[in-house]
Protein backbone atom coordinates (compact mmCIF):
# COMPACT_ATOMS: atom_id res chain seq x y z
CA UNK A 1 0.00 0.00 0.00
CA UNK A 2 2.59 2.52 1.59
CA UNK A 3 4.74 1.58 -2.20
CA UNK A 4 1.71 2.65 -4.25
CA UNK A 5 1.47 6.21 -1.94
CA UNK A 6 4.77 6.87 -3.12
CA UNK A 7 4.66 5.68 -6.90
CA UNK A 8 1.20 5.77 -8.60
CA UNK A 9 0.77 8.54 -10.78
CA UNK A 10 -1.28 9.52 -13.01
CA UNK A 11 -1.44 11.63 -15.86
CA UNK A 12 -4.79 13.78 -16.66
CA UNK A 13 -3.59 17.04 -17.05
CA UNK A 14 -2.03 18.57 -20.09
CA UNK A 15 1.34 19.89 -20.46
CA UNK A 16 2.49 16.67 -18.36
CA UNK A 17 1.08 17.24 -15.25
CA UNK A 18 1.15 13.89 -13.64
CA UNK A 19 -1.02 13.97 -10.13
CA UNK A 20 1.02 11.63 -7.84
CA UNK A 21 -1.73 10.28 -5.82
CA UNK A 22 -3.58 7.00 -3.96
CA UNK A 23 -6.81 6.69 -1.90
CA UNK A 24 -8.60 4.20 -0.01
CA UNK A 25 -12.32 2.31 -0.42
CA UNK A 26 -13.28 3.85 2.71
CA UNK A 27 -14.24 7.06 3.59
CA UNK A 28 -11.48 9.27 4.43
CA UNK A 29 -11.72 13.29 5.73
CA UNK A 30 -9.61 15.96 4.53
CA UNK A 31 -5.61 15.88 5.97
CA UNK A 32 -4.51 19.12 8.54
CA UNK A 33 -1.76 20.98 7.73
CA UNK A 34 -0.03 24.46 8.33
CA UNK A 35 2.92 24.87 5.98
CA UNK A 36 2.55 27.97 4.17
CA UNK A 37 2.42 26.80 -0.11
CA UNK A 38 4.26 28.54 -2.51
CA UNK A 39 3.84 28.17 -6.17
CA UNK A 40 6.98 28.89 -7.50
CA UNK A 41 10.72 28.94 -5.60
CA UNK A 42 13.84 29.86 -6.77
CA UNK A 43 16.32 27.59 -5.73
CA UNK A 44 18.74 31.00 -5.27
CA UNK A 45 16.30 32.96 -3.51
CA UNK A 46 15.85 29.89 -1.01
CA UNK A 47 19.74 29.51 -0.36
CA UNK A 48 19.82 33.06 1.01
CA UNK A 49 16.50 33.08 3.12
CA UNK A 50 13.94 33.50 0.04
CA UNK A 51 15.00 37.06 1.16
CA UNK A 52 14.42 37.84 -2.66
CA UNK A 53 11.52 40.44 -3.56
CA UNK A 54 13.87 43.67 -3.90
CA UNK A 55 16.87 41.36 -5.31
CA UNK A 56 15.00 39.72 -8.44
CA UNK A 57 17.66 40.59 -10.99
CA UNK A 58 17.22 37.60 -13.26
CA UNK A 59 14.47 35.46 -14.74
CA UNK A 60 12.63 34.90 -11.58
CA UNK A 61 11.43 38.12 -11.33
CA UNK A 62 8.50 37.36 -13.23
CA UNK A 63 6.99 35.62 -10.14
CA UNK A 64 8.82 37.06 -7.68
CA UNK A 65 8.41 40.99 -8.41
CA UNK A 66 7.67 42.16 -11.78
CA UNK A 67 8.45 45.15 -10.83
CA UNK A 68 11.99 44.17 -11.90
CA UNK A 69 11.54 43.43 -15.20
CA UNK A 70 11.51 47.46 -15.89
CA UNK A 71 15.10 47.65 -14.68
CA UNK A 72 16.34 44.77 -17.43
CA UNK A 73 18.55 45.74 -20.40
CA UNK A 74 19.20 42.10 -21.94
CA UNK A 75 17.01 39.11 -22.34
CA UNK A 76 17.80 36.03 -20.80
CA UNK A 77 16.27 32.33 -21.24
CA UNK A 78 16.43 30.06 -18.68
CA UNK A 79 15.35 26.49 -19.11
CA UNK A 80 15.14 23.71 -16.16
CA UNK A 81 14.79 20.73 -13.86
CA UNK A 82 14.17 20.82 -10.07
CA UNK A 83 13.66 18.59 -7.06
CA UNK A 84 13.62 19.37 -3.67
CA UNK A 85 13.57 16.48 -0.77
CA UNK A 86 13.00 16.63 3.08
CA UNK A 87 16.52 15.74 4.94
CA UNK A 88 14.10 12.15 6.45
CA UNK A 89 12.37 11.36 3.20
CA UNK A 90 14.86 8.47 2.70
CA UNK A 91 14.50 6.87 6.14
CA UNK A 92 10.79 7.36 6.60
CA UNK A 93 10.11 5.81 2.43
CA UNK A 94 12.18 2.60 3.62
CA UNK A 95 10.52 1.62 6.79
CA UNK A 96 7.13 2.48 4.50
CA UNK A 97 8.30 -0.30 2.17
CA UNK A 98 9.53 -2.18 5.04
CA UNK A 99 5.69 -2.41 6.70
CA UNK A 100 4.27 -2.85 3.56
CA UNK A 101 5.80 -6.21 3.10
CA UNK A 102 5.25 -7.13 6.52
CA UNK A 103 1.82 -6.54 6.86
CA UNK A 104 1.12 -8.22 2.95
CA UNK A 105 2.58 -11.55 4.76
CA UNK A 106 0.34 -14.50 4.27
CA UNK A 107 -1.97 -15.28 7.87
CA UNK A 108 -1.71 -11.96 8.96
CA UNK A 109 -5.28 -10.94 10.48
CA UNK A 110 -6.54 -6.92 10.08
CA UNK A 111 -5.63 -6.82 13.35
CA UNK A 112 -2.29 -7.51 13.35
CA UNK A 113 -2.15 -5.38 9.99
CA UNK A 114 -3.37 -2.84 12.28
CA UNK A 115 -0.43 -2.95 15.02
CA UNK A 116 2.32 -3.12 12.34
CA UNK A 117 1.01 0.25 10.38
CA UNK A 118 -0.28 1.83 13.64
CA UNK A 119 3.80 1.34 15.41
CA UNK A 120 5.66 2.55 12.06
CA UNK A 121 3.06 5.69 12.44
CA UNK A 122 3.63 6.25 15.46
CA UNK A 123 7.43 6.42 14.83
CA UNK A 124 7.43 9.37 12.84
CA UNK A 125 4.48 11.18 14.69
CA UNK A 126 4.48 15.12 14.52
CA UNK A 127 7.11 14.92 11.54
CA UNK A 128 6.33 16.74 8.28
CA UNK A 129 7.99 14.81 4.46
CA UNK A 130 8.27 16.38 1.28
CA UNK A 131 9.15 16.08 -2.04
CA UNK A 132 8.67 18.62 -4.93
CA UNK A 133 10.20 19.06 -8.45
CA UNK A 134 9.70 20.99 -11.65
CA UNK A 135 9.87 19.49 -14.66
CA UNK A 136 10.80 21.76 -17.74
CA UNK A 137 10.52 24.73 -16.99
CA UNK A 138 10.88 27.64 -19.51
CA UNK A 139 11.14 31.40 -18.57
CA UNK A 140 11.78 34.13 -21.36
CA UNK A 141 12.29 37.60 -19.85
CA UNK A 142 13.49 40.77 -21.95
CA UNK A 143 13.81 44.65 -20.46
CA UNK A 144 10.15 45.54 -19.54
CA UNK A 145 8.73 42.24 -20.39
CA UNK A 146 8.85 38.23 -19.42
CA UNK A 147 6.81 35.24 -20.34
CA UNK A 148 7.18 31.39 -18.97
CA UNK A 149 5.66 28.07 -18.96
CA UNK A 150 5.75 25.84 -15.81
CA UNK A 151 4.44 22.35 -17.24
CA UNK A 152 4.52 20.66 -13.41
CA UNK A 153 5.29 22.12 -10.20
CA UNK A 154 4.29 19.54 -7.86
CA UNK A 155 4.94 19.13 -4.06
CA UNK A 156 4.66 16.14 -2.19
CA UNK A 157 3.59 16.51 1.65
CA UNK A 158 2.93 13.72 4.13
CA UNK A 159 2.52 14.33 8.01
CA UNK A 160 1.93 11.68 10.76
CA UNK A 161 -1.04 12.90 13.62
CA UNK A 162 -2.01 10.92 16.36
CA UNK A 163 -5.99 11.31 17.19
CA UNK A 164 -8.10 8.91 18.01
CA UNK A 165 -5.54 6.38 16.08
CA UNK A 166 -2.18 7.31 14.33
CA UNK A 167 -2.94 9.09 11.09
CA UNK A 168 -1.06 9.67 7.69
CA UNK A 169 -2.15 13.07 5.96
CA UNK A 170 -1.21 13.86 2.33
CA UNK A 171 -1.45 16.55 0.22
CA UNK A 172 -0.57 17.10 -3.67
CA UNK A 173 0.01 19.79 -5.28
CA UNK A 174 0.52 19.97 -9.14
CA UNK A 175 0.37 23.08 -11.24
CA UNK A 176 0.77 23.70 -14.76
CA UNK A 177 1.41 27.59 -14.94
CA UNK A 178 1.45 30.00 -17.98
CA UNK A 179 2.43 33.53 -17.74
CA UNK A 180 3.21 36.79 -18.42
CA UNK A 181 4.98 39.73 -16.63
CA UNK A 182 5.33 43.91 -18.00
CA UNK A 183 6.72 46.85 -15.52
CA UNK A 184 7.55 49.95 -16.94
CA UNK A 185 8.91 52.82 -15.03
CA UNK A 186 6.90 55.73 -13.24
CA UNK A 187 9.10 58.82 -13.81
CA UNK A 188 8.90 62.61 -11.99
CA UNK A 189 6.51 61.44 -9.65
CA UNK A 190 9.46 61.17 -6.63
CA UNK A 191 12.84 61.46 -6.67
CA UNK A 192 15.05 57.96 -7.39
CA UNK A 193 13.97 54.57 -9.12
CA UNK A 194 10.09 53.99 -9.08
CA UNK A 195 9.49 50.69 -11.03
CA UNK A 196 5.84 48.96 -11.38
CA UNK A 197 4.59 45.61 -12.89
CA UNK A 198 2.37 43.45 -13.38
CA UNK A 199 2.13 39.23 -13.77
CA UNK A 200 -0.72 37.73 -15.25
CA UNK A 201 -1.45 34.15 -14.19
CA UNK A 202 -3.06 30.93 -15.61
CA UNK A 203 -2.66 28.22 -13.32
CA UNK A 204 -4.32 24.77 -13.52
CA UNK A 205 -4.36 22.92 -10.57
CA UNK A 206 -4.63 19.41 -9.76
CA UNK A 207 -5.26 18.40 -5.89
CA UNK A 208 -5.81 16.18 -3.38
CA UNK A 209 -6.03 16.44 0.55
CA UNK A 210 -6.52 13.77 2.50
CA UNK A 211 -6.21 11.43 5.83
CA UNK A 212 -5.42 7.74 5.77
CA UNK A 213 -5.75 6.09 9.59
CA UNK A 214 -3.78 2.88 10.60
CA UNK A 215 -7.28 1.18 10.33
CA UNK A 216 -7.73 2.14 7.02
CA UNK A 217 -4.61 1.41 5.84
CA UNK A 218 -5.16 -2.36 7.21
CA UNK A 219 -8.20 -3.27 6.28
CA UNK A 220 -8.90 -1.75 2.67
CA UNK A 221 -7.08 -2.84 -0.29
CA UNK A 222 -5.86 0.50 -2.42
CA UNK A 223 -6.81 1.84 -5.68
CA UNK A 224 -7.20 5.06 -7.73
CA UNK A 225 -10.61 7.10 -6.87
CA UNK A 226 -11.61 9.29 -9.93
CA UNK A 227 -13.60 11.12 -6.72
CA UNK A 228 -10.52 11.89 -4.81
CA UNK A 229 -8.95 14.05 -7.15
CA UNK A 230 -9.94 17.77 -7.60
CA UNK A 231 -9.00 19.94 -9.90
CA UNK A 232 -9.24 23.67 -11.29
CA UNK A 233 -7.89 26.69 -13.02
CA UNK A 234 -7.91 30.03 -11.97
CA UNK A 235 -6.58 33.44 -13.46
CA UNK A 236 -4.95 36.11 -11.17
CA UNK A 237 -2.24 38.27 -11.04
CA UNK A 238 0.75 39.81 -9.03
CA UNK A 239 1.56 43.28 -8.86
CA UNK A 240 4.68 45.07 -7.56
CA UNK A 241 6.59 47.76 -6.93
CA UNK A 242 10.20 48.77 -6.57
CA UNK A 243 11.89 52.14 -4.81
CA UNK A 244 15.39 52.91 -5.13
CA UNK A 245 15.81 56.52 -3.73
CA UNK A 246 17.77 59.23 -4.90
CA UNK A 247 20.34 60.21 -1.86
CA UNK A 248 22.89 62.95 -1.41
CA UNK A 249 26.28 61.79 -2.35
CA UNK A 250 28.07 63.71 0.32
CA UNK A 251 28.96 63.15 3.83
CA UNK A 252 27.16 59.95 5.53
CA UNK A 253 25.21 59.66 2.60
CA UNK A 254 27.73 59.18 0.06
CA UNK A 255 27.84 55.58 2.16
CA UNK A 256 23.93 54.91 1.42
CA UNK A 257 24.39 56.01 -2.31
CA UNK A 258 26.91 52.52 -2.52
CA UNK A 259 24.54 50.72 -1.26
CA UNK A 260 21.75 51.33 -3.52
CA UNK A 261 18.64 50.64 -1.06
CA UNK A 262 15.87 49.43 -2.70
CA UNK A 263 12.37 49.03 -1.28
CA UNK A 264 9.80 46.30 -2.36
CA UNK A 265 6.24 45.79 -2.36
CA UNK A 266 4.73 42.71 -4.26
CA UNK A 267 0.66 41.87 -3.54
CA UNK A 268 0.85 38.71 -4.72
CA UNK A 269 -2.27 36.76 -5.96
CA UNK A 270 -4.25 40.44 -5.84
CA UNK A 271 -7.82 38.72 -7.09
CA UNK A 272 -7.60 35.31 -4.98
CA UNK A 273 -10.29 33.80 -7.30
CA UNK A 274 -9.54 30.57 -5.97
CA UNK A 275 -10.04 27.13 -8.22
CA UNK A 276 -13.46 27.06 -8.74
CA UNK A 277 -13.54 26.90 -12.30
CA UNK A 278 -12.21 23.50 -13.95
CA UNK A 279 -11.91 21.82 -17.14
CA UNK A 280 -13.26 18.75 -15.73
CA UNK A 281 -9.77 16.59 -16.68
CA UNK A 282 -9.78 14.20 -13.79
CA UNK A 283 -13.18 14.69 -12.01
CA UNK A 284 -15.96 14.72 -14.13
CA UNK A 285 -18.20 15.26 -10.89
CA UNK A 286 -18.56 18.16 -8.60
CA UNK A 287 -15.94 18.14 -5.73
CA UNK A 288 -14.78 20.91 -3.71
CA UNK A 289 -12.37 23.22 -5.39
CA UNK A 290 -8.66 22.41 -4.79
CA UNK A 291 -7.00 24.73 -1.72
CA UNK A 292 -6.98 28.55 -3.29
CA UNK A 293 -3.67 30.81 -3.64
CA UNK A 294 -4.15 33.64 -1.42
CA UNK A 295 -3.64 36.76 -1.45
CA UNK A 296 -1.12 38.04 -0.12
CA UNK A 297 1.85 40.66 0.88
CA UNK A 298 5.48 40.91 0.68
CA UNK A 299 8.08 43.31 1.78
CA UNK A 300 11.23 43.41 0.42
CA UNK A 301 14.43 45.62 1.12
CA UNK A 302 18.04 45.42 -0.40
CA UNK A 303 21.45 46.71 0.12
CA UNK A 304 24.29 46.10 -2.23
CA UNK A 305 27.98 45.32 -1.22
CA UNK A 306 30.86 47.77 -2.79
CA UNK A 307 32.41 45.97 -5.48
CA UNK A 308 36.29 44.59 -4.79
CA UNK A 309 38.46 42.65 -7.96
CA UNK A 310 35.56 39.62 -8.74
CA UNK A 311 33.55 39.90 -5.84
CA UNK A 312 30.25 41.74 -4.82
CA UNK A 313 27.27 40.83 -3.18
CA UNK A 314 24.12 42.33 -1.23
CA UNK A 315 22.12 41.47 2.05
CA UNK A 316 18.54 41.62 1.89
CA UNK A 317 15.30 41.40 4.34
CA UNK A 318 11.68 41.06 3.67
CA UNK A 319 8.53 40.43 5.28
CA UNK A 320 6.34 38.09 3.76
CA UNK A 321 3.43 36.08 3.45
CA UNK A 322 1.23 39.11 5.51
CA UNK A 323 -2.45 38.14 5.31
CA UNK A 324 -1.94 34.63 4.92
CA UNK A 325 -4.01 32.15 7.62
CA UNK A 326 -0.52 30.50 8.80
CA UNK A 327 0.96 33.71 9.24
CA UNK A 328 3.46 34.62 12.08
CA UNK A 329 6.06 37.06 12.55
CA UNK A 330 8.36 34.66 12.28
CA UNK A 331 7.14 32.47 9.17
CA UNK A 332 6.91 35.95 7.92
CA UNK A 333 10.37 36.83 8.59
CA UNK A 334 13.53 36.54 6.14
CA UNK A 335 17.11 37.52 5.39
CA UNK A 336 19.62 36.65 3.82
CA UNK A 337 23.20 37.92 2.52
CA UNK A 338 24.39 36.72 -0.73
CA UNK A 339 28.43 36.89 -2.43
CA UNK A 340 29.44 36.61 -6.27
CA UNK A 341 32.38 35.86 -7.97
CA UNK A 342 32.71 36.97 -11.66
CA UNK A 343 35.58 35.21 -13.31
CA UNK A 344 34.08 36.42 -17.30
CA UNK A 345 30.54 36.57 -18.49
CA UNK A 346 30.51 32.70 -18.98
CA UNK A 347 31.92 31.79 -15.87
CA UNK A 348 30.85 32.64 -12.09
CA UNK A 349 28.86 32.25 -9.12
CA UNK A 350 27.65 33.07 -6.08
CA UNK A 351 27.42 31.92 -1.97
CA UNK A 352 24.64 32.16 -0.09
CA UNK A 353 23.25 31.89 3.87
CA UNK A 354 19.96 33.53 5.21
CA UNK A 355 17.27 32.68 7.91
CA UNK A 356 13.96 31.55 6.55
CA UNK A 357 10.97 31.44 8.62
CA UNK A 358 13.91 31.12 11.91
CA UNK A 359 15.50 28.60 10.49
CA UNK A 360 19.11 28.51 8.61
CA UNK A 361 19.58 28.55 4.79
CA UNK A 362 22.62 27.95 2.41
CA UNK A 363 23.14 28.22 -1.38
CA UNK A 364 25.72 27.76 -3.62
CA UNK A 365 25.24 28.35 -7.48
CA UNK A 366 28.06 27.66 -10.48
CA UNK A 367 27.56 28.69 -13.65
CA UNK A 368 29.90 27.66 -17.29
CA UNK A 369 28.94 28.72 -20.40
CA UNK A 370 25.50 28.20 -20.40
CA UNK A 371 24.69 25.61 -18.25
CA UNK A 372 24.13 26.77 -14.88
CA UNK A 373 23.78 24.72 -10.86
CA UNK A 374 21.91 25.94 -8.38
CA UNK A 375 22.19 24.48 -4.81
CA UNK A 376 20.00 25.12 -1.49
CA UNK A 377 19.17 24.12 1.79
CA UNK A 378 16.64 25.51 3.88
CA UNK A 379 14.03 24.90 7.17
CA UNK A 380 10.46 25.64 7.02
CA UNK A 381 8.20 26.20 9.80
CA UNK A 382 5.33 23.07 9.29
CA UNK A 383 4.04 22.73 12.98
CA UNK A 384 1.59 25.12 14.68
CA UNK A 385 1.71 28.62 15.97
CA UNK A 386 2.05 27.16 19.53
CA UNK A 387 4.59 24.10 18.93
CA UNK A 388 6.85 25.02 16.02
CA UNK A 389 8.11 22.43 14.14
CA UNK A 390 11.05 22.30 11.47
CA UNK A 391 11.30 20.88 8.48
CA UNK A 392 14.73 20.33 6.57
CA UNK A 393 14.74 20.90 2.61
CA UNK A 394 17.57 20.08 0.14
CA UNK A 395 17.03 21.45 -3.46
CA UNK A 396 18.94 21.29 -6.78
CA UNK A 397 18.50 22.72 -9.83
CA UNK A 398 19.75 22.36 -13.07
CA UNK A 399 19.40 24.54 -16.37
CA UNK A 400 20.10 26.10 -19.31
CA UNK A 401 20.78 29.69 -19.34
CA UNK A 402 20.65 31.91 -22.39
Amino acid sequence: MFKNIFTSVLSFLPLSIFVFITAAKAQTSDGVHSRIHHSYQSVRAMGMGDAFTAVTDDYAALFYNPAALARRDSGQINLSLGVGISSTFGDFFKDAQDADKEANAPGLSDSQKFDIYSNFLQRYYGKTFMTRFSLFEGIWVRPNWGFGILPLEMTIEYKIHNQVSPALNMRVFADTTIAYGYGDQLRGLIPGNLSWGITGKFINRGYINRQFSAFDLAVNSDFVRKEDFRDGYTVDADLGILFTPRLPTEGIWYFWTLAKPTLALVVRNALETGFSQSFNLINDKKVAAPEKNYRVIDLGSKFEFPSFWIFSGRAAVDFKDILHPNYSFERGFHAGVEFDWTVTSWWRGHYRIGVNQGYPTAGVSAMLFVFNLDLATYGEDVGTFNNPKHNRMYMLKASLDF
